[in-house]
């Protein structure tokens, strides 16, 4: 069975087990911006507290954007130790969710070993670069979470999306090796 055929049963089981209502904004606050599948600013801080969690587990140090699906931004920290390049790649990583609805570590297999592929994707607002995952509830992109800065930023992201929103779709597998030229 194919990869993908797994991966989406994988998520559908996820989606049923999952209340949505749990982690979007109130009915209330939908009425006023006309959008309801949105992440409340309630979950986008406490994933952003786990994923800080795992980093200081890990001795290590991130910044963490979470956008809502419209790519606002939600809620944003960035740990002591950070320099522009860590937080600029955060947030490039949660707004290339949103554009591909997928990770970024996914669009970097995608484009690993075919220069034509990565020219043609330089021009659009996609960096390649795993860190970037959506955040799924009842089988709904309720928005976007980018972690920039260390050597685990997918890891540091998943675990704090599982801890907080529950089961998420698999992460993508280890960037393949490259062709051999010619072949």
């Amino acid at each position: 069975m194919q990869a993908w055929v797994l991966a989406a049963a994988a998520l559908a089981a996820c989606a049923a087990a999952q209340d949505i209502d749990k982690f979007v904004i109130s009915a209330d606050a939908a009425k006023k911006t006309l959008t309801r599948n949105e992440i409340s600013a309630d979950t986008a801080e406490k994933i952003t507290q786990a994923c800080v969690e795992f980093a200081t587990r890990n001795n290590i140090a991130v910044t963490v954007f979470v956008l809502s699906p419209t790519g606002d931004v939600v809620h944003a920290h960035r740990m002591d130790g950070q320099v522009p390049i860590n937080i600029e790649t955060a947030e490039l990583k949660a707004r290339s969710v949103l554009y591909t609805r997928d990770s970024t570590h996914a669009r970097a297999n995608a484009v690993a070993g075919n220069e034509a592929l990565q020219l043609r994707w330089s021009k659009l607002p996609v960096f390649p670069t795993s860190g970037g995952l959506p955040i799924i509830a009842g089988g709904q992109m309720i928005g976007a979470i980018g972690v920039g800065g260390s050597n685990k930023d997918e890891e540091c992201a998943y675990e704090a999306l599982t801890k907080v929103v529950g089961p998420q779709p698999p992460l993508a597998p280890s960037t393949p090796p490259a062709k051999p030229a010619g072949r």
